[in-house]
């Protein structure tokens, strides 16, 4: 692997340190319900296909996929508060099955 920076605090990351791979995916958790601009419910008026004019404008909002290069110490801080909310230990879940349908 070649010559990398981290990408939280920029350290150089020379071939054959430890570096750690943060992959994110963000996938919309669509219920089946649609609502209006007033948020009201009409489903003889709306469906998700009516909401974007074509399937590349829905793109971003259903899914996107982001990959961080994190050396050792930021992967211990990203760890212990991913939000950076500044609450401590982050807790995850050892089941993780409820989360994706």
């Amino acid at each position: 692997m070649a010559d990398q920076l981290c990408d939280r605090c920029g350290e150089y990351l020379p071939e054959g340190s430890a570096r750690h791979t943060v992959h994110i995916q963000i996938v919309a958790d669509f219920d089946s319900i649609v609502y209006s601009e007033n948020n009201t419910f009409s489903p003889e008026e709306e469906t998700p296909e009516s909401l974007y004019a074509s399937v590349e404008e829905l793109g971003d909002d259903v899914f996107q996929e982001v990959a961080f290069i994190l050396c050792e110490n930021c992967k211990r801080k990203f760890l212990q508060d991913p939000f950076n909310r500044g609450t401590g230990f982050f807790r995850i879940s050892k089941n993780i099955n409820y989360l994706f349908h």
